[in-house]
């Protein structure tokens, strides 16, 4: 069966378009789409399915897939995935593509629920035992009953200041009660900013309450803007304090955890880069950071349990 697109053909299939390409009938068709197992829309009450994703579709599931040679990973921003990430790019060059995007937890979260990528880092408050809020951030996509949270590491966050604002005996909660002090905040989609909401309400207070003048979508972008003097102060992880030489005030420790299919849990791609994460070299990287525990035992969840 050839679903090559040609120039001719719609970008978009109908139900019945559909049904005869995959020689199956509509019901199945209405069932699969209903169920979020092929990629398809509603308009005005009808479906229809790009023809591109479609076809992609059907050559992930042929044979197990034949993307079983690429590993594309998008999410959280994290300074040992990307030196960890790298380095495997490079050796697996010859072999198999390896691509780190970090663009945020809900960004990388949805392109996982439409099957853009295979898998997702996610941070999201201070770390948990039962990874309680992960979980629950997890719920709130399609497609989270055939995922499972794989726990790769932990990292110390706080609060990121210049120099000459601190000393021995200040305290998170005076900083953030300082209105005198510019913020360079983090996008709302980042695990450092869900964290600073989460202790500014522990102090009683609206994060909307402090001056930021500008929202940045990187971490190095606002730790950059505090070491230029832009800014005064930012949340972020230890490691970031101790390359720009800042002041660090610590907050909690978070998890940072890996997202992806149960499916693609299996791969042998994804597996070696597992193994990468809990390996001799990530150890000596991680030690050299500052601020990082490494969770050897990667424990994994299934979102289908309570």
């Amino acid at each position: 069966m050839d679903t090559r697109t040609k120039e001719t053909d719609s970008p978009f299939l109908t139900v019945r378009e559909l049904s005869e390409m995959l020689h199956v009938n509509q019901k199945k068709i209405y069932q699969l789409a209903g169920d979020g197992e092929i990629p398809g829309t509603k308009i005005t009450g009808k479906w229809i399915f790009p023809r591109a994703l479609i076809e992609d579709w059907i050559v992930e599931n042929s044979h197990g897939g034949v993307m079983n040679d690429r590993l594309l990973l998008a999410g959280s921003d994290d300074q040992l995935v990307h030196r960890i990430c790298n380095i495997a790019a490079i050796e697996l060059q010859k072999s198999a593509l390896l691509s780190y995007s970090p663009c945020g937890n809900r960004h990388g979260l949805q392109m996982l629920d439409l099957k853009r990528i295979d898998a997702c880092f996610i941070n999201w408050g201070a770390s948990e035992a039962n990874s309680r809020r992960h979980l629950g951030l997890l719920r709130n996509y399609h497609q989270h009953p055939d995922w499972v949270v794989v726990r790769v590491l932990k990292r110390r966050q706080g609060l990121i200041v210049r120099h000459g604002i601190v000393d021995n005996d200040t305290t998170a909660e005076a900083l953030l009660k300082n209105p005198r002090l510019n913020w360079a905040l983090r996008q709302d989609d980042s695990g450092a900013f869900r964290l600073l909401v989460d202790v500014c309400h522990q102090y009683g207070l609206d994060y909307q309450q402090l001056q930021a003048n500008t929202v940045y979508n990187s971490e190095r972008s606002a730790v950059a803007a505090v070491s230029t003097g832009y800014s005064d102060i930012t949340s972020g992880v230890e490691c970031s304090a101790a390359e720009y030489k800042l002041d660090f005030i610590p907050l909690a420790d978070i998890s940072i955890d890996l997202v992806t299919s149960k499916r693609t849990y299996f791969r042998t791609l994804l597996q070696e880069f597992l193994n990468r994460l809990r390996g001799g070299e990530a150890k000596a990287i991680a030690d050299s950071l500052k601020g990082y525990r490494i969770n050897e035992s990667q424990d994994v969840l299934s979102l289908d349990i309570p």
